[in-house]
């Protein structure tokens, strides 16, 4: 056992020779050295190249956007789908928009509609180089109406989804006919066109037929409307996302109360596809109101 203590003690350091771990000082100066040199430089090369790609590349938006976007493919043509608010949650029930009348004070639907938008109006007001979106004539969708949800009438933002470069053409396309004039569109000469409707048969009845769309300048009970002039979406300015996407008011003013009504609503374009199952061109979500209004329901019971 004493020799092997011994061997142990000498492969650490040997005091004949005097060396550590096997090398005497110069030759642990020289290791020494050279790693020294190497990490230097291999940090000093990671640095050279991380500072050349930072400085090629673009801080505001993609280097290759619109039709040369990585997004386009021959398969999967560049397409923006759209989304909605409110959505006070991430989780797999965040499509569920739900309608408590008798219980809005703390109602996280509303509050979450509150957020976007002070968000949303925070952004363009701290910029004077951005043009600034409002709606004339909100009507009911307003924080003061609480978003029609206390009278059972809900509003729901339908907006669509940023892609750089990406300037939708008003129209629609060939295969789109049919359900295009269907659905009555009107947008204008300049805008592009957005409708909701249920998505089986008996969500049709469920909707009740009565949806008001509430866009930039106008009203109507068939479709709502995006002014051409806010497309493209040019990236951030200054790193700073100042620019908000146009959205739409739908308003559903006779949803069956207690069902679950399922919605999808979709926009019509020249260059925009319509896949539901992939969501291009479209969103979905779900509708349900808790009860009626107790003033509705006061009315109705006065009635029978």
């Amino acid at each position: 056992m004493g020799w092997q203590l011994s061997d142990l003690t000498s492969a650490v350091y040997d005091s004949k020779r005097r060396e550590f771990l096997g090398r005497d000082g110069a030759k642990w100066l020289k290791l020494s050295t050279f790693y020294c040199f190497y990490y230097i430089g291999s940090v000093g090369f990671f640095c050279t190249m991380v500072a050349i790609l930072m400085g090629i590349t673009p801080h505001d938006r993609p280097r290759y956007s619109g039709e040369s976007s990585s997004m386009e493919t021959r398969s999967n043509p560049l397409s923006p789908g759209l989304g909605f608010r409110p959505q006070p949650t991430t989780k797999n029930d965040s499509s569920l928009v739900f309608v408590n009348t008798n219980d809005y004070e703390s109602d996280p639907y509303i509050q979450n509609l509150d957020q976007y938008l002070r968000i949303y109006y925070w952004n363009n007001n701290h910029s004077a180089e951005v043009n600034k979106f409002t709606i004339d004539n909100p009507g009911s969708c307003t924080p003061n109406n609480h978003y029609g949800f206390s009278n059972g009438t809900p509003c729901i933002l339908v907006k669509m989804n940023k892609i750089v470069d990406f300037e939708p053409r008003p129209g629609h396309k060939l295969e789109d006919k049919d359900a295009y004039k269907a659905a009555g569109c009107q947008p204008g000469p300049n805008a592009i066109a957005v409708h909701c409707y249920g998505e089986y048969p008996i969500d049709v009845d469920n909707i009740g037929g009565n949806i008001t769309y509430i866009s930039e300048k106008n009203r109507d009970h068939k479709c709502g409307s995006l002014e051409t002039k806010w497309f493209p979406y040019t990236g951030k300015q200054q790193r700073r996302n100042v620019y908000q996407a146009p959205y739409v008011w739908v308003q559903f003013n006779n949803p069956k109360p207690n069902v679950l009504i399922n919605v999808i609503c979709r926009v019509y374009a020249e260059n925009i596809i319509f896949d539901k199952k992939k969501g291009q061109g479209s969103t979905r979500f779900q509708i349900y109101v808790k009860d009626l209004p107790r003033h509705k329901l006061s009315k109705q019971n006065q009635k029978i």
